[in-house]
C-alpha cells in the first residue's frame, strides 16, 4: 500500500489510487487511519465500485481482523451485501415489524442511527426469529432482553432498523460449512455491538 500512495498529496487521491489497485475499502480506511464513510464517499463520488467485497479470504493466524468502530459498521455491512428489511414499530401487543420478514435463514443486524447495535443468527428463518423478539417466551432470556431494549427505543421514537444477509453455503474438503454462523461470529468479534453484551442497553 505505501508504494501506491507515494507522491499523492490529498487523502482523496490516496483513496482513489488504493481502490483502483484493488484494495478493500475497509483496508484503505485502516491503512489511512480514517473513517470508513470517508472512503465510501470518495469511492461513490468517483464512481469506483472496486473494493466492496472479495468473497472468502483465509487470514493467517498472526493477522486477526482489527476491531471496527461501531459507527462505521453499517456502511461496511451494506457494501458487503446486507439489505434493509425494515424497522421495529410499536404495536398493540408490544413491538412488531414494519414489513413481513422472509423465511430464509441468515444473519441480521439491529441498527440505530447508522450504528450496529446487535448481530444475530437465525437457522429457523428471519420471520420466526423476529417473531420471537416481538413475543418472547418465558424461557427465551436473550429474546426478552432484546425485546425490552427495542421496546424502550421504539416507545421513545427511536427507529431500530433491521438489516439481513443470506450468505451462500460453502464446503471445505467435501464437508459442509455453515457460513452464516461464521459470519455472525466474525462480525460480533469485529464490531463488538453493545446489545450483544449482557447488561448493556
Amino acid at each position: 500500500m505505501p508504494e501506491v500512495v507515494i507522491g499523492l498529496d490529498t487523502t482523496a487521491d490516496k483513496i482513489r489510487a488504493l481502490l483502483r489497485e484493488g484494495y478493500l475499502r475497509a483496508d484503505v480506511a485502516r491503512f489511512l487511519d480514517i473513517r470508513y464513510q470517508h472512503v465510501r464517499k470518495v469511492a461513490v463520488d468517483a464512481g469506483i465500485d472496486q473494493g466492496l467485497q472479495r468473497g472468502i479470504v483465509v487470514l493467517p493466524a498472526s493477522k486477526p481482523l482489527p476491531a471496527v468502530r461501531e459507527e462505521t459498521a453499517i456502511d461496511m455491512l451494506i457494501d458487503a451485501g446486507f439489505t434493509l428489511l425494515g424497522s421495529w414499530v410499536v404495536a398493540d401487543a408490544g413491538i412488531g415489524l414494519s414489513t413481513p420478514a422472509p423465511k430464509d435463514p441468515g444473519v441480521y443486524a439491529f441498527v440505530v442511527d447508522g450504528a450496529v447495535k446487535y448481530i444475530g443468527l437465525t437457522k429457523m428463518g428471519f420471520a420466526r426469529r423476529m417473531y420471537s423478539y416481538s413475543k418472547p417466551g418465558s424461557t427465551q432470556r436473550t429474546s426478552q432482553r432484546i425485546n425490552g431494549i427495542i421496546s424502550e427505543h421504539s416507545r421513545a421514537g427511536v427507529v431500530v432498523e433491521i438489516y439481513i444477509a443470506v450468505p451462500p453455503a460453502l464446503e471445505w474438503n467435501g464437508l459442509p460449512i455453515h457460513t452464516a454462523a461464521g459470519l455472525e461470529a466474525g462480525l460480533i468479534d469485529m464490531i463488538q455491538p453493545s446489545w450483544n453484551k449482557m447488561g448493556v442497553s
